[in-house]
């Protein structure tokens, strides 16, 4: 019986070893750059898209803890911006404002997966060294709005300020203001937790303000960390 040789590599013909085409096109440096911002290109134009129409994802409300007509307080004006976190926490911005007018690669480090959609972040997200839950603080005196419970963001409470500033604070897991009650900057609002919309940021706050009704970058009115 003849046994089998073995098979010398050096022997297999040179076309054996040459890539095809696709491999040698996708050996290319440059490739896989491409590629990531063609598809942030096309991401973004759905985000711009979505600006435009002030669209987010639709949060039945499963609980309203209570909710009183909009009022804007009356005060004289405001008092210095503090971050919406107790003092001594150790905490981080670990998703920034979307820029409008800023890079690609920083448009695309804001906008916000969810259901295989894409949502510019209207706000920042916060959260505390090794994911643990801290104690939120309102960042601007104000008359408590709204406290209600969104099945996508968490338990929400919306503050009315003064100079058409609202501001908004999500992903709560528990509240220690009412509708109506006037708060001052520092005082308690409630807990972080977790929420179904940005599932992976883990607990975190999301925080949001609002100028006549449109978003600003939190971070333009906050002490600089």
């Amino acid at each position: 019986m003849d046994e089998k040789q073995p098979i010398d590599p050096k022997s297999e013909t040179p076309q054996a070893q040459k890539p095809s085409p696709v491999r040698r096109w996708l050996s290319k440096r440059w490739v896989y750059p491409a590629m990531y911002l063609g598809a942030a290109a096309v991401v973004i134009g759905v985000i711009y898209a979505r600006l435009e129409t002030n669209s987010t994802p639709t949060s039945v409300t499963t609980t309203e803890t209570n909710q009183t007509s909009t009022t804007t307080p009356t005060s004289t004006g405001l008092e210095p911006w503090v971050w919406p976190y107790a003092q001594g926490t150790d905490a981080t911005v670990s998703m920034g404002f979307f820029p409008t007018h800023g890079s690609l690669k920083q448009q695309a480090a804001a906008v916000v997966e969810y259901d295989n959609t894409f949502y510019p972040h209207k706000g920042i997200d916060i959260r505390a060294a090794g994911g643990r839950q801290f104690t939120v603080v309102a960042a601007q005196r104000g008359t408590v709005e709204s406290v209600t419970n969104q099945p996508l963001y968490g338990y929400e409470v919306v503050v009315s300020s003064p100079d058409g500033y609202t501001e908004t604070y999500q992903s709560l897991g528990s509240v220690d203001v009412k509708p109506g009650q006037s708060i001052s900057a520092g005082d308690p609002i409630g807990t972080t937790s977790t929420n179904l919309f940005e599932q992976d940021q883990g607990n975190h706050l999301y925080f949001q303000v609002n100028q006549n009704g449109q978003p600003v970058d939190p971070t333009s009115l906050l002490p600089k960390q």
